[in-house]
């Protein structure tokens, strides 16, 4: 299946029932409503939604601060996964990115999203290191995921 019939812009506040529903159907650390309303507020991030037939279906969260970014959240909703719209999402991150004069970007991912780190690196993100134990819900490391801009 294809990605068409999509539009990525501006995360908005109505758009946060829809991005709070995704975060409690993907993640097993959900971040509050009161979190994506400090982020909307906050001027080094950026979150964009991926809007495919009148609803949100994945969003990205990205902070850039001088030369480098880094990329707070991801997620597609499980109705519109294989479709290509994280890729679409991490492309417009990085579109951001760039715009915003960033030279790296960096990201952290569980080593058991395999999904992801497929997406990650076929996008050409590295691996750069390793934080212990970050994950709080199981103790797992996180990868630090780097990728160059220039």
């Amino acid at each position: 299946m294809g990605i068409s019939n999509y539009l990525v812009r501006r995360m908005t506040e109505r758009d946060l029932d829809e991005v709070m529903a995704i975060e409690q159907q993907v993640f097993s650390l959900p971040w509050s409503r009161q979190s994506y309303m400090g982020e909307l507020k906050n001027q080094f991030a950026t979150y964009l939604v991926c809007d495919k037939e009148a609803q949100v279906a994945g969003y990205v969260g990205i902070w850039v601060v001088f030369e480098e970014a880094h990329i707070t959240n991801i997620a597609v909703a499980p109705q519109w996964r294989g479709q290509g719209l994280g890729r679409v999402l991490m492309e417009e991150a990085e579109r951001v990115a760039r715009q915003k004069n960033a030279l790296r970007i960096l990201l952290e991912v569980r080593p058991s999203n395999h999904v992801a780190l497929s997406l990650y690196t076929s996008l050409g993100y590295v691996e750069s290191g390793r934080r212990k134990e970050y994950y709080s819900d199981n103790g797992e490391d996180a990868i630090i995921m780097t990728k160059l801009l220039f």
